[in-house]
């Protein structure tokens, strides 16, 4: 939004081109602390919030400071892609839960007290989630805190997606359980809900023990953001998502455009779009006869037909598409056009 760019120009102009303190300078966190209380109900002081380079590096510095060799983080498949390579950068296990069949819920309580186990150090729920497209409901996020209240193991909440939720609310696992808040790590950023994805700026809000050494580990890789990325990020959050109500509905008509032109592809399934800008398309089915990977189907679609989709081997689910939606209307129809097309018959 021109607002947020304004303020980074006249930050600039003022001479804030300097270094700043590691983990975000105190008026960034006070607004994130903000932020979180207004929308979130959850109440956390600055010195529980650290800032970096974009939510990526926060989620990757969380991974480090929580895990140690040996330690098991459970994932919920579709995951996005990254969750497994810092898992495992750290020495730790990714426990990949499958995807549930279509229709059923996301994360099925019983199932995921299945893969809880004495090494389990974390658990990861990404709501509104990349790639799948759903959206966890509070009474879903109840039933899985019920699950994780008799399980001592932290919780790490990415919700990056927060204000692309379609058609019902989105709710933190900390503000519908808060006997949970203790084990929850929160990461969020400002590269999706303000579509600020070039000024890489994320944060996570933490207990005590967790920020402090993300917070260490910032001072020695990033160290810092730009001050004038800082001040413009103040503006964005102060301002909420009302700055972005008229590109939030613009996204979810193209949402209902995308899933319009999908449902009509025979022998295909996509998950409920409640969120995000994805469609995540079960072609397993049309596959089938053809006997070739989902790898190989996209790179054929790219190579032959010029469209990118991500394969859904990338995110723990082979015969799956993910499709983005933040498009123009008529490259989503178009694209879609061309995915039927190149579909074995």
């Amino acid at each position: 939004p021109k607002v947020i760019v304004d303020k980074a120009i006249e930050s600039l102009n003022n001479g804030r081109t300097k270094y700043g303190p590691a983990g975000g300078g105190l008026p960034l966190r006070q607004s994130i602390c903000h932020k979180l209380e207004r929308d979130n109900e959850l109440s956390f002081t600055p010195e529980q919030v650290v800032v970096g380079m974009g939510a990526k590096e926060i989620l990757f510095h969380v991974f480090l400071a929580m895990l140690n060799e040996g330690d098991e983080v459970v994932i919920p498949a579709p995951y996005w892609v990254s969750y497994t390579a810092h898992i495992e950068a750290c020495g730790a296990k990714p426990i990949v839960i499958p995807m549930p069949k279509n229709g059923e819920s996301p994360i099925n309580p019983s199932t995921l007290k299945s893969y809880l186990t004495p090494k389990t150090k974390a658990v990861v729920l990404t709501s509104p989630n990349n790639p799948g497209g759903y959206i966890l409901s509070k009474e879903e996020m109840k039933e899985i805190g019920q699950v994780l209240e008799k399980h001592s193991c932290w919780i790490i909440s990415d919700e990056i997606y927060e204000y692309l939720a379609f058609d019902s609310p989105h709710y933190s696992i900390g503000q519908v359980c808060p006997n949970l808040k203790d084990r929850l790590v929160l990461v969020n950023g400002l590269s999706k809900g303000f579509a600020m994805t070039g000024w890489r700026v994320g944060y996570c809000a933490a207990p005590a023990p967790i920020s402090k050494l993300v917070k260490t580990l910032q001072t020695h890789s990033s160290t810092c953001l730009p001050g004038f990325t800082e001040d413009a990020s103040i503006v964005a959050l102060e301002a909420g998502p009302d700055l972005m109500t008229q590109e939030i509905a613009l996204l979810k008509k193209r949402r209902d455009l995308a899933a319009g032109l999908l449902n009509d592809i025979p022998h295909i399934e996509t998950a409920p779009m409640q969120g995000a800008f994805y469609a995540y398309i079960d072609i397993r089915s049309r596959l089938s006869s053809s006997g070739i990977s989902t790898i190989t189907f996209s790179e054929n679609l790219l190579e032959e037909y010029h469209v990118a989709m991500v394969p859904g081997e990338a995110f723990g689910t082979p015969g799956y598409l993910r499709l983005s939606y933040a498009a123009s209307d008529d490259d989503i129809r178009e694209g879609i056009n061309r995915l039927s097309q190149a579909l074995p018959q």
